[in-house]
């Protein structure tokens, strides 16, 4: 059976978005974008199986620098560092890993670094 491509991928099903917390402060980078991505690859039955991949994290495994990524960004407006730097903080990331941390560790370091 031959299936022309164009017939195929109206069959298939419309990829989900795939959400991944920023991990850079734009006063440390600015007019960058830094994730921390976990690649996933995996083999089931019991490691005989065949190997899986993660479709997004594998992708971004796979980008050079300097290529362009198609992203968007929707802020978290519940989710944000205390104003004042000396203020402490506990970080505890269950499910989200050190990804959105690792953006605050960078802003509280310039921040205290750069005081008026």
């Amino acid at each position: 059976v031959t299936i022309d491509a164009c017939v195929l991928l109206t069959h298939l099903p419309v990829l989900q978005w795939r959400f991944y917390s920023i991990s850079s402060s734009p006063d440390t980078h600015p007019g960058q974008i830094h994730l921390t991505v976990a690649v996933v690859e995996y083999r089931t039955q019991g490691g005989k199986g065949p190997l899986h991949q993660g479709t997004c994290s594998n992708f971004l495994k796979n980008v050079s620098p300097g290529d362009n990524v198609e992203c968007f960004v929707r802020s978290a407006s519940s989710f944000h560092m205390p104003s004042d730097p000396v203020v402490p903080i506990i970080m505890v990331g269950p499910g989200t890993g050190i990804a959105p941390f690792r953006s605050f560790w960078h802003q509280r370091h310039y921040d205290t670094n750069n005081r008026n």
